[in-house]
């Protein structure tokens, strides 16, 4: 299991994101436990251009969760919109 690891930016954009969608509120958390647990059901791919480096998971059809994987940990960069975190 790897660390979690939330950047204070991320914190802000997951409280409004949950506040907006509180529909989507139980798959967000079991998409980020999947990723810090290393499941291998959850579907990512890497980013490119001024993300390259980072990583993208989809919670839905619309909404897209950013973040950076090291060897013993998950840095949670963004959440929201494909138009916002892109």
């Amino acid at each position: 299991m790897k660390r979690n690891v939330p950047t204070q930016s991320f914190l802000r954009s997951l409280a409004l994101f949950l506040h907006r969608h509180p529909d989507l509120e139980e798959k967000t958390h079991v998409l980020i436990e999947r990723l810090v647990t290393g499941s291998s059901e959850v579907r990512i791919h890497p980013l490119h251009g001024p993300l390259k480096g980072f990583y993208s998971a989809r919670i839905s059809q619309s909404y897209r969760l950013v973040f950076a994987l090291e060897p013993d940990a998950v840095i949670f960069i963004d959440i929201g919109s494909h138009d916002e975190v892109y």
